[in-house]
């Protein structure tokens, strides 16, 4: 029988690929990536050695996601129709 072999220690937090951490903060994978690629603010990627697979640790993603500016958009409900 293999023997189980123990977690290696690790400074990082739990690390997610960008599908489990959309769903995890409860938006959509496209969402996501768009906001990633337009907010330098956005927590880095980081790749575990031999890996091609961009990874978030959760822990640094909730923190940017909580903090980050909200910017809702213009309610166009309440504006009153163009006048022609």
């Amino acid at each position: 029988m293999p023997e189980k072999r123990e977690p290696e220690p690790s400074d990082e937090g739990e690390l997610v690929n960008l599908s489990q951490l959309a769903a995890e903060l409860g938006v959509t994978r496209q969402w996501l990536h768009a906001l990633r690629t337009k907010d330098p603010a956005f927590p880095a990627s980081r790749r575990r050695p031999g890996s091609t697979r961009e990874l978030w640790d959760l822990t640094e993603a909730r923190a940017y996601y909580k903090a980050r500016e909200l910017r809702p958009g213009e309610r166009t409900d309440l504006k009153p129709p163009p006048q022609q």
